[in-house]
């Protein structure tokens, strides 16, 4: 049935396609090595290469015949026959073992040095290889010699070039030059002729190379034929036809089933309908791993990129960048679309910060950007957006993790590229330890905070030394307090350090430092700050400072019983050295009965 089908289309073909007079050689049943010296010259074309010479199912004993004569042949004779079983592999289209052949064989006569070049030739145009810099141009290769086929082999080469008027000079012969190759040939270069054709408008070739199609089963139901038929659909402005029949192909797994996917996310984003870009989106995410590798994963990528784009569905176009940038690096478009991906991070981790997306949906977004993302330049900012957000939420925890993971990736960043990145890492350590302290860490903090080089920033060593030393106020450390070097202090750091020395009875101190915080912050000073201070200068004898605390507080507070009892502190201060021992100690009493008073308020520490 096969050979059947091989004879029809050889025969369709050419009254197709060749002129008359042209002579095309008919299939040979002849295993062994031709003899040249009988060739007419009409024939010596086949010499060079000549693929129908091999029976197109008698591979392995064509194979064997030939490897045991490559066992008593030596020298010349030896490298026609290595040759011969390129062929052999070439016309089953076992193209990579007739390239490793033909890569062993050195030519050693210009008889065989032409067949060489001819064999190796047409092993890269069947293959679709683009020549290279050194590959010799086609007009010199034994192909574009006097040979029936010529046309067929320009056609490839064409084709591998994209060069668009040499293919559209050969295009209708080379349909010809197909009729003259073994079946395997045929059945893999008929869809890129018929591609070719389709292309360049050949409609008559089209028409009959698709009924072709039909007699051969393998290719008719295939993606191959289904897209190539839609494609011609398409090209004669059929839209409707040609996407049933994309969508069709597209459940496939071959290159022409990824084709019909581009083809259908094409005409969806040429459409701009919501419904046809979301139909896109599906047809390119259900066949998103059907190929990986190459110019077509590559291609895949982009469009899914493009229609959720159009879809406004940002996250998920900044992920496929993401992958396009993983399995692609050296990609020259790499830099480009690695600044699109920063243009839409931003964006997003922006939207995060101002609330836009739910909290859970953020995190699981970021937690999928991570592996995309994590080293790229500035991504780090991004982590850092996300921390704050959730510190300002009380979320401690969450904080600290994603300040501490920006801070591994720029040590890692330091480590492999040299650069420094230490004022970065100083200032998100900062901010770790503002999230360890916030969350009752207050050790890891302190050991955070210990850590640092404040040399490496010093426009933040005031605040490092504010932070440290509330850290140290946290955890009740009040020696390491009170030797702390702060040369700007805070409020807050003033108040700890009060509290401490009050604590450790260093009244005049506590009264100084209370003082302080009063005279540099007197927004800041509260209710609370002048119990302390009111409680130091009565102990330290402070007469001035007890009476202007005093008058202080009924700007403090409301309380009429506060206000009285500050005031009897006061009072009993300004009476208690002339009277005797006796009621010396007992208006000490009293004012020990004040001082619970104010502690049985709330009012103390």
């Amino acid at each position: 049935m096969r050979q059947y089908i091989c004879i029809t289309v050889v025969k369709a073909l050419l009254v197709l396609a060749v002129p008359a007079g042209v002579l095309v050689a008919a299939p040979s049943d002849v295993v062994d090595t031709l003899d040249h010296s009988a060739l007419d010259a009409g024939q010596t074309w086949r010499r060079d290469l000549d693929l129908r010479r091999w029976s197109p199912d008698g591979f392995r004993d064509d194979l064997r015949h030939n490897i045991a004569k490559l066992g008593s042949q030596r020298g010349s004779d030896q490298t026609r026959v290595m040759m011969d079983v390129a062929e052999l592999y070439m016309a089953h289209m076992l193209l990579f073992e007739a390239g490793s052949i033909l890569a062993e064989v050195t030519p050693d006569t210009p008889v065989h040095k032409r067949r060489h070049r001819a064999l190796s030739d047409a092993v890269r145009l069947l293959a679709g290889e683009a020549p290279t810099a050194v590959t010799p141009p086609f007009n010199t290769s034994p192909l574009a010699g006097n040979r029936p086929d010529r046309a067929f082999w320009a056609s490839l080469d064409a084709i591998a070039t994209s060069d668009v008027r040499r293919l559209s000079d050969n295009i209708e012969p080379s349909f010809g030059g197909l009729s003259t190759q073994p079946e395997s040939v045929v059945r893999a270069v008929l869809p890129v002729l018929l591609e070719a054709a389709i292309e360049l408008d050949k409609r008559e070739y089209v028409d009959a190379t698709l009924r072709l199609l039909d007699e051969m089963p393998e290719l008719a139901g295939a993606e191959s034929g289904t897209f190539l038929r839609a494609r011609a659909a398409q090209k004669r402005g059929d839209a409707a036809t040609a996407l049933k029949i994309y969508l069709e192909a597209a459940e496939g797994w071959d290159q022409y089933a990824v084709r019909a996917r581009l083809a259908v996310a094409d005409m969806a984003l040429a459409d701009g309908g919501r419904g046809a870009l979301l139909a896109a989106q599906s047809t390119l995410e259900g066949g998103s791993e059907a190929w990986r590798g190459g110019r077509y994963e590559l291609e895949v990528l982009r469009r899914l990129e493009r229609v959720y784009h159009a879809l406004d569905n940002h996250p998920e176009a900044v992920l496929t960048l993401g992958r396009i940038l993983l399995r692609f690096p050296e990609r020259a478009e790499a830099a480009p679309i690695e600044a699109q991906a920063q243009e839409l991070l931003a964006d997003i981790y922006k939207a995060g910060g101002e609330g836009q997306y739910p909290l859970s949906a953020w995190v699981a977004l970021h937690l999928r950007l991570l592996p995309y993302f994590r080293y790229t330049e500035g991504f780090t900012t991004q982590i850092e957006t996300l921390g704050d957000y959730v510190l300002k939420l009380g979320s401690t925890d969450l904080a600290a993790k994603e300040y501490r993971r920006a801070v591994r990736i720029l040590q890692e960043k330091q480590e492999e590229q040299g650069t420094s990145r230490a004022a970065e890492i100083f200032r998100l350590n900062m901010k770790l330890a503002q999230a360890q302290l916030q969350g009752g860490q207050f050790a890891d903090a302190r050991l955070t905070l210990e850590l640092m080089d404040v040399s490496v920033a010093p426009e933040m060593e005031e605040a490092h030394q504010s932070l440290l030393a509330q850290t140290l106020s946290k955890l009740g450390d009040k020696p390491a307090l009170l030797k702390a070097s702060v040369d700007a202090p805070t409020a807050q750091h003033l108040r700890d350090v009060g509290l401490a020395l009050s604590e450790e009875e260093r009244w005049p101190q506590a009264a100084d430092v209370l003082s302080q915080l009063w005279r540099t912050y007197p927004q800041d000073f509260s209710l609370q700050d002048a119990t302390r201070l009111l409680i130091a200068a009565y102990r330290s004898e402070d007469q001035e400072t007890l009476q202007q605390v005093t008058r202080s507080f009924p700007s403090l507070t409301p309380s009429k019983d506060l206000i009285s009892l500050a005031n009897s502190i006061s009072e009993v201060r300004d009476n208690v050295l002339p009277l005797s021992a006796g009621g010396a100690a007992k208006r000490l009493e009293q004012l020990e009965n004040a001082f619970e008073s104010i502690a049985n308020s709330g009012i103390s520490p």
